[in-house]
């Protein structure tokens, strides 16, 4: 699919006075406007911060690249900007506005809150932290984020009101010095230095709960993580996904896109067993990703396991070759104005091997719409619970 067909609306913004032209889209964060709490952050970065000394610097959850692409287009002293968010279309928005407002010498990143910048120090670090990141990610960003400093460096922040006393409580036990703060009704900003030494790189930050699940007579535990649905007990839509899959064979080469938590990868892996030679595991999220292959792991499955961040599906062609798979599983996630669903079944059918299975799952609504033409596919099973469908289609 085209990246244009993933933008919903362009916007303008003038900072530090360079103008600047941002594409948006309904499948990300802030889908009309560039949202107040990022423009809040600018602002008091332009007043507070001494732009002409920063040399190097780091957006994390950059979004479509507002934060970072302002402060490179306006501050020529900049050589060096990583940009990174967990959304790999996220992060494919920004690399199409850097392009739009000819911006170069940029590093992207689709990884998690500094990940992947071990051996590197900036002068400054910006986020727009989501209302939604969980405590123990907030506890970890803050108590942390100042390590990753050059000796003068500052970080800069912007937080919703509602967290705004947990987030200054967090830096001030970390031993952080907050430099500036500001805020109104709606957001409050953190500009501050200095980490706490307990803290490191450690996935289990992200860890939510611990805890056992049973199906179909098969135990497994998983550890699930915030923002994603089935953390403490099966959803109806994974309930009727492994219901329909409990009555087939998997094997051969799977593929899973959008896993959520890794329940039915997890499932499967335990009941087929050495039946799966192979279990892929691709989507936008690298959260999602991540914790699907650890959960995988986790329950002491030996099957070749990877993932793969995608920013949008027919994305797979590059990543996997035609007619390699014999299972694709996919959560779909339907973004208004594109053609997704033509997309999910084009694709899956060029990388499907003949007689392969292409296992659907999704809410009513949209799962109509993609069924309503199936060439090239012949139905196996199409089930209904509580607002969720599964189907179940096998390569012609």
């Amino acid at each position: 699919m085209k990246h244009a067909d993933y933008i919903n609306k362009q916007v303008i913004l003038n900072y530090n006075k360079q103008p600047l032209k941002f594409n948006l889209s309904q499948a990300l964060f802030s889908s009309f406007s560039i949202d107040a709490g990022t423009n809040m952050l600018l602002k008091s970065v332009v007043k507070e911060v001494n732009l002409k000394e920063v040399k190097t610097a780091y957006d994390i959850g950059c979004g479509v690249g507002v934060i970072g692409l302002a402060l490179k287009k306006s501050c020529p002293n900049i050589t060096e900007i990583v940009l990174q968010d967990r959304d790999r279309l996220a992060v494919e928005f920004t690399k199409n506005n850097a392009e739009l407002n000819e911006i170069e010498d940029i590093t992207l990143s689709t990884d998690l809150a500094l990940y992947g910048v071990h051996d590197k120090k900036f002068d400054l670090i910006l986020s727009n932290i989501p209302a939604k990141a969980g405590e123990k990610v907030l506890i970890d960003f803050l108590s942390r984020s100042g390590s990753y400093l050059t000796p003068n460096g500052v970080c800069c922040v912007v937080i919703v009101a509602s967290l705004a006393a947990f987030a200054e409580s967090t830096l001030k036990n970390a031993g952080c010095e907050i430099k500036h703060k500001e805020y109104n009704k709606q957001y409050t900003i953190f500009h501050y230095s200095g980490f706490s030494e307990g803290y490191k790189e450690d996935f289990s930050t992200y860890i939510r709960n611990t805890q056992p699940f049973e199906f179909d007579n098969y135990e497994y535990e998983m550890d699930t993580v915030y923002n994603t649905s089935d953390f403490d007990s099966l959803s109806f839509s994974t309930t009727l996904g492994m219901a329909m899959l409990s009555s087939y064979r998997v094997q051969g080469k799977a593929l899973f896109v959008n896993p959520g938590q890794g329940h039915i990868p997890v499932y499967l892996g335990i009941k087929h067993g050495n039946d799966l030679g192979r279990i892929s595991i691709a989507g936008r999220d690298s959260l999602q990703n991540r914790v699907a292959v650890h959960n995988l792991l986790k329950n002491r499955n030996k099957i070749d396991t990877s993932y793969t961040n995608i920013p949008y599906f027919d994305s797979l062609l590059e990543e996997y070759e035609e007619g390699s798979q014999d299972f694709i599983g996919v959560d779909i996630e339907p973004i208004p104005k594109t053609d997704w669903s033509k997309m999910i079944k084009t694709t899956s059918n060029k990388l499907l091997k003949r007689g392969g299975l292409l296992f659907i799952l999704g809410k009513s609504s949209p799962m109509h719409t993609l069924l309503k033409e199936t060439k090239g596919f012949s139905p196996l099973e199409d089930k209904k619970f509580r607002g969720h469908r599964a189907v179940l289609l096998k390569k012609n």
